[in-house]
Parts: structure tokens; sequence; C-alpha cells
């Protein structure tokens, strides 16, 4: 079906411009203008309200925790196993989650799952659409990195089953382990005599090796952000932090090294000790650095439909609106490797736009239409 947005506010390239048409056809942004002209199965009013990309989260856990089955829906992680890089999420994800449904109301049409981070090396991470009776449907990469997890609580899940490991130097010793493992395995599998058997794990991490996908480091503290690179970049292998509530007191090192973070949630209290140092100041620091950031919900450790909140605090701590917006658009999807496809309204682009009665940043505003992949959801 062809859908055409006629007199609406269209963001493009970190500005409004009014009285825009966008023309969909087939699933894809055809054309975008002010004097876009062709007989359409559509034409929306856009009435001159905000039309925007669909939103991205980088980092959640979005259909892994059924709510409302307890144990039963509760697919987050595997809590016994340190080392686990053969999980994949869409073993897990169920897309009859209202989570699902949250992320569409919210805007957001694109998110990246992974597995809780309950273990050092907790399993896949997955991109997918926020639509559809399966996570097939929707899938982008089914493979978009590997959860190494630092910290609190893989320290704290262990320590709590008395086993190892249960300390700092026995998550970064087991991960190091793991990764040399995984590269003496690489190497012959890329040898002339190959492997004589696979090995699902170790085949699970050869795309790190390939430099396919990144190490998605969930790290908050300083310290733990530290190691993170330091095990990145003694294997010589790409990384992603993940969260990073005290990124910003190294946001220089990070610029250097090229490193992105997805930061947040913020809005979270202070419950742990490695958030003591979080701030809404945290994105402007890093981008003021040259950090490449974008901001998460961590659903469902924060409601998905706060991603927008997020932005807007980030505005009233000190950051421009155009990088807020780029911050859970177009950045997002660059770091998840996928800005070719989303994260702007551009042709050729991915039919993946939100229709919003005022200004995004804006909590008062509400999203009264979302097309995904041409499908158009209202609400």
């Amino acid at each position: 079906m062809s859908i055409l947005f006629d007199n609406v506010r269209v963001y493009l390239g970190g500005a409004f411009f009014p009285g825009q048409k966008v023309l969909i056809e087939k699933g894809k942004i055809a054309a975008v203008g002010s004097k876009v002209l062709k007989a359409v199965d559509l034409t929306i009013d856009g009435q001159r309200k905000y039309l925007i990309p669909g939103l991205i989260d980088a980092h959640t856990h979005l259909g892994l925790d059924d709510h409302g089955y307890g144990c039963s829906g509760n697919d987050l992680a595997e809590q016994a196993q340190p080392i686990s890089p053969h999980l994949r999420p869409l073993d897990g994800i169920k897309m009859r989650d209202r989570g699902l449904d949250e992320a569409r109301r919210a805007g957001v049409t694109v998110c990246m799952v992974c597995p809780a981070p309950y273990a050092p090396i907790g399993g896949q991470c997955s991109i997918m659409k926020t639509y559809g009776n399966s996570a097939d449907v929707g899938l982008i990469f089914e493979q978009a990195g590997i959860l190494m997890s630092f910290g609190e609580q893989p320290k704290h899940n262990f320590k709590a089953q008395r086993k190892f490991p249960s300390s700092r130097m026995g998550l970064a010793a087991i991960i190091r382990e793991t990764l040399m493992k995984a590269q003496d395995y690489f190497e012959q599998k890329q040898s002339k005599k190959g492997v004589k058997e696979r090995l699902i794990q170790m085949e699970s991490m050869v795309p790190l090796f390939e430099g396919k996908i990144p190490i998605r480091a969930h790290a908050n503290r300083v310290e733990d952000i530290m190691t993170a690179i330091r095990l990145a970049e003694e294997f010589q292998l790409r990384i992603v932090i993940e969260h990073g509530a005290e990124a910003h007191l190294i946001a220089d090192i990070l610029a250097r090294k090229k490193i992105p973070v997805i930061v947040g949630p913020a809005i979270i209290p202070y419950r742990k000790t490695e958030l003591n140092e979080k701030t809404f100041d945290s994105a402007r620091i890093l981008m003021d650095a040259g950090v490449e950031v974008a901001l998460t919900c961590d659903y469902p450790g924060l409601s998905i439909e706060t991603l927008r909140v997020a932005a807007a605090m980030a505005v009233q701590y000190g950051l421009d609106e155009k990088r807020a917006m780029m911050c859970i658009t177009e950045t997002p999807a660059k770091i998840l490797g996928i800005d070719g496809r989303v994260g702007q309204i551009k042709k050729g682009h991915d039919a993946d736009v939100a229709l919003l009665s005022g200004h995004p940043l804006d909590i008062r505003s509400k999203i009264e239409m979302l097309v995904i992949d041409g499908e158009i959801f209202t609400f």
C-alpha cells in the first residue's frame, strides 16, 4: 500500500521543516519534499503535526520477561552458568508481551534485545523491529554482539550462589580465559586443518574475531569500563559500552579510542553503588568530547515509554535539541550498524515513522500514528 503524509513538519538533518510530504511505497520511504505529486492508496493530512523517524532503543530486554506470568514467562538470562555466548534472544522473545505494544505506543520501531547481565558472558544481542507475531518477522540482525557484564550484577549473582566468579578479578579472568579459547578456536578454524569438532560456545564467538560484531560491555563504574576496554584491546576486538553511568568521567579516553556509549537509564534511582555518579549531564559531556551516544531505557528496567523523557531531560541539563533527537534516532542506528536502513526519514530507508501531536521532546506530545515497514498503527 502506498501512503502519503501531507502537510507535516518533517525531521530532516537535525531540524524540522514545515509543509512537507513523505511518500511511502512497498514499506520504504519513496520521496520526501514539498512537491511530491503521485496518486496513492492513502493520504494522511498531517495538519502541520510532527513526523519523525521511528525511535530506536539500542539496549533492551524486550520480550524476554513476559509481564504477569512470573517465572514461567521470565527468560531474561541463565543465572547459574557464567559463560553462555550461545544463548539467542530470538529463542526467548515473546511478541505478545505487552512491552511490545508499549514500545509502539512510545514510537519505538527498532530495539536491540540482550540477555540480562547476570553472567560474565551472557549471550548474543539481536536487533529487531517492534511488530509481528514472531520475532523473525522484523529481525534485522540475529547476532549484533556478545553481552559481557562487569561490576555488581554478575558479581552479586555468583556470590549468592557461592560460585566462581564473585569478584571483579574473577569476572575479568573468566572472560579473558574464554576469549583466549575463542581466539585459539578461531585461528584453528582459519587454518587448513580446520576444527575437529564444532563447539557451540566457540562458534558463537567467532564473529567477534572476524570483526563482524562488537563486545557489548555492560559496565557502569570507571574501573569496570576500563577493564572491558583493556580486554577488548588485548584481543583487538570492537567494543560498545552499555549503560556507562560513570562514562562521562573518562569522556576523553572514550573519545580518543572512538568507543560509543549507550547511556542510561538515568531516570532510575541510585539503587546500586555503581550508579552513584550517574547524571543527566552524561550525554552532553560525552558528546562534547566527541563520543557517539545513544540513550536507553533498559526495558524492563524502566518503561520504554520514557525514551523521549530521557532525551528531554538531557536537554534540560544543557544538551541541545538537535543532538538529543540524534541520541534516539540516527546515532543508535549508527552504533548498531543499521544506519543504512533506519534512523532518518530518507529516500530508500525503511518506512518507520511516527506522527506526533507536538514537538517530540515535549512530553505532552502524543504519538498519534506509527508506521513500521509501511504497516500503520494508530493510538
